[in-house]
């Protein structure tokens, strides 16, 4: 069960393959984290965890791994009720679910998300998971993204089957499965060549996240051409 790329790496891969490729050989050169995103993944992981509590009585796998999917196939064989950081790994990616939940004769995914909106990067996220866990041989009932409702706040009093939205993205996983195959392809053989790919800073540099190479790729640009690519819409 080996694997190269995770859910994130695909992530930024979909985004620019030469960011793919400096995160993967050459990470030493990624700018520094900012407080902002740091909060931002604090909050991710917390919203998850309370997120949890929607399936009581599972069981929390630690760091995605080798081992983890091991354990993760074992809990499934042995009918586990719920598993939280369900770990797979097929076509060289490893993912870790937030939420798998046995549902009848099957297990259904819940990927949760600590926004109040959906956005394309939630859905590739999703089509990418569908893909792996089915690819491992568990084909998912259900696939469901889970995002904040924005009207809901999230106290110690709050009925979270109010505080979450649910939304069936199985359909739109079944028809881009084809799709990431190709894409997780591409990703795999870009990370095979002997230098990374000549890709020059545009719109692709912000969105959908600002990538943290731009300390790399944007040396040789005017102030100017950084100003106009970090405003534009």
């Amino acid at each position: 069960m080996e694997y190269i790329l995770s859910k994130s790496t695909y992530i930024r891969g979909m985004q620019c393959f030469k960011s793919l490729y400096l995160n993967k050989f050459r990470p030493y050169l990624r700018d520094k984290i900012s407080e902002e995103q740091l909060a931002k993944f604090a909050r991710g992981h917390a919203v998850g965890k309370i997120a949890q509590q929607l399936f009581p009585g599972g069981i929390a796998l630690p760091r995605p791994g080798k081992s983890s999917a091991s354990k993760t196939a074992e809990l499934i064989e042995a009918g586990c009720p719920a598993i939280y950081e369900a770990c797979f790994i097929s076509d060289d990616v490893i993912v870790a679910l937030d939420i798998l939940v046995k549902e009848g004769n099957g297990y259904s995914a819940y990927e949760v998300k600590s926004s109040t909106a959906l956005s394309s990067v939630y859905f590739n996220d999703a089509f990418l998971q569908y893909h792996i866990i089915n690819g491992s041989g568990l084909k998912p009932v259900k696939f469901f993204l889970v995002h904040r409702n924005a009207d809901i706040e999230l106290t110690e009093e709050t009925d979270l089957n109010q505080a979450f939205i649910f939304t069936d993205v199985s359909a739109e996983c079944e028809k881009q499965e084809t799709f990431i195959g190709q894409n997780i392809e591409a990703m795999l053989e870009v990370l095979k060549r002997d230098k990374s790919p000549d890709i020059f800073p545009g719109e692709h540099c912000m969105k959908p996240y600002p990538c943290d190479f731009r300390g790399v790729c944007w040396k040789k640009l005017t102030k100017e051409e950084q100003e106009i690519l970090l405003n534009k819409d």
